[in-house]
């Protein structure tokens, strides 16, 4: 099958409607995950637990995590459709619960459980674009994807805090329903619930791979808790803290192993002989540090070291999100006319943005004024367009349709993996006595390093750029 071939055709009245409902849904996901990052510091310290604030954080990547490298295992079993609904609908719920008077552990477990939720929805409009649009409407389309997800994240951020001073806080938990709930019934009428075609020597009797979902959730969460609370509820040298990382350890060696040998694995390791989905995915873990540091530890510093109000604080994402929404468009449309010629230099201009505007986080002091705040918000915006929207027409010349569905949950899962590293290690180096600023230097390393691997990986070899212009012919 060419890249141009259509697996699921559609009407141009009914596509455009589809296109536009999974839009909407990407503004009511974006606008609850970044409205959550205003509510969130305010209600911990209201509970007088701020100090968990980065497990929470780094515990709601978890996850996300743990869900994107199982979407396509599981709509391979039960559909695509069926699996973004259900992801959709857990999400509303444990959302909904938030909105009572719970205690903090409560809290990290239900934003845990909500970021599972969002998770299994959130590479759906990836996958089902992939089989209802050729390769030039693909690229627009992701293109528009990442607009509408920086409109959801100008949205949220104002509406939450908005909520938090007006005295609403629980509430806010729940402001992006409208979304959500206008967008799904479109998507449930207008996709069929087609299961994605199977890899090579997949039956019925492999279908499911619990030892690697197993062992997956077990080190990711040991890892994620050593880093997140050593030096603040044990000590270093302690039973808790040996057990944490031996386990940790071990489980993700045999998890190496098991998903090798298993002939339909949880977590695709053997998709890492891709070296376009490599590349992309290390650039992605790495430069999303940006985003997090953005739209979580810059608010915390906003709110309790500048003293600024919630309203303001929700103010620091506009910049970047507006960078998103004007150029998400625009760039997926220049780079989709001649994908080929303009995809490299386009990928290292973002890079070096993402970079651009970590290093500017780095110099902020409690005097700094918030125009430099916003300054690298727009810059670190333009560069976000990128990896989100383009990096999937990059790494998908070089897939069989079967494997479109693992490689993009493998490939969100990189990106919500480098967030969740990033948060880990910012909550180690809080707890080791570092400031808010050493957080920041750690995002500034982070694309620093993404430039560097963007540099020497994103390129299309000479027999990649023929196919794909013949495609697109």
């Amino acid at each position: 099958m060419s890249q141009n071939d259509v697996r699921i055709p559609m009407s141009k009245g009914k596509r455009t409607l589809f296109v536009y409902a999974l839009m909407v849904l990407y503004i009511g996901y974006s606008a609850a995950n970044y409205g959550r990052g205003v509510a969130t510091p305010k209600r911990l310290l209201q509970l007088d637990a701020m100090g968990l604030y980065s497990l929470y954080a780094a515990l709601g990547t978890v996850g996300m995590m743990l869900a994107l490298p199982l979407v396509g295992k599981i709509c391979d079993t039960f559909g695509t459709k069926a699996v973004a609904v259900f992801g959709v609908l857990f999400q509303l719920v444990t959302r909904f619960f938030m909105i009572f008077d719970i205690n903090a552990t409560t809290i990290i477990v239900l934003n845990t459980l909500s970021c599972f939720g969002a998770g299994l929805y959130m590479s759906a409009p990836f996958t089902m674009l992939a089989e209802v649009c050729d390769v030039g409407d693909r690229t627009k389309y992701y293109g528009m994807l990442t607009t509408f997800q920086g409109l959801g994240a100008l949205i949220g951020p104002p509406l939450t805090g908005l909520m938090v001073d007006s005295g609403y806080l629980n509430l806010s938990f729940i402001s992006y329903f409208p979304f959500t709930i206008l967008a799904l019934p479109f998507i449930m009428a207008l996709y069929p619930n087609k299961k994605p075609a199977r890899m090579p020597g997949q039956t019925d009797e492999n279908r499911f791979d619990f030892a690697g979902i197993f062992l997956l959730v077990i080190s990711i969460s040991c890892i994620v808790f050593w880093l997140s609370l050593v030096g603040q509820l044990f000590e270093w040298v302690s039973p808790i803290s040996i057990a944490l990382v031996v386990v940790g350890v071990l489980a993700m060696i045999l998890l190496i192993q098991v998903e090798r040998k298993h002939p339909n694995p949880s977590v695709p390791i053997h998709m890492f002989k891709k070296k376009r989905l490599t590349y992309s995915f290390i650039c992605s873990a790495l430069v999303t540090s940006f985003l997090t540091v953005i739209s979580a530890y810059t608010i915390v510093y906003a709110q309790q070291v500048m003293q600024i109000s919630s309203s303001l604080s929700s103010t620091i994402t506009m910049p970047m999100t507006i960078a998103q929404t004007v150029f998400g468009v625009v760039i997926g449309r220049y780079v989709g006319k001649k994908f080929t010629e303009r995809f490299r230099h386009t990928a290292m201009i973002s890079l070096i943005l993402s970079a651009a505007g970590a290093l500017i986080i780095c110099t902020l002091q409690p005097t700094t004024s918030m125009v430099v705040i916003f300054v690298a918000s727009a810059i670190g915006g333009i560069g976000s367009v990128v990896p989100q929207g383009i990096f999937p027409s990059f790494f998908q010349t070089e897939l069989k349709p079967e494997e479109i569905n693992a490689a993009q949950g493998l490939y969100l899962f990189g990106g919500t993996g480098g967030s969740c590293l990033y948060m880990a290690l910012a909550g180690l180096t809080l707890n080791l006595g570092g400031t808010l600023n050493h957080v920041f230097m750690i995002a500034a390393a982070f694309c620093v390093a993404a430039l560097l691997f963007g540099f020497i990986g994103l390129r299309l070899p000479r027999e990649a750029s023929q196919e794909v212009k013949s495609a697109g012919a």
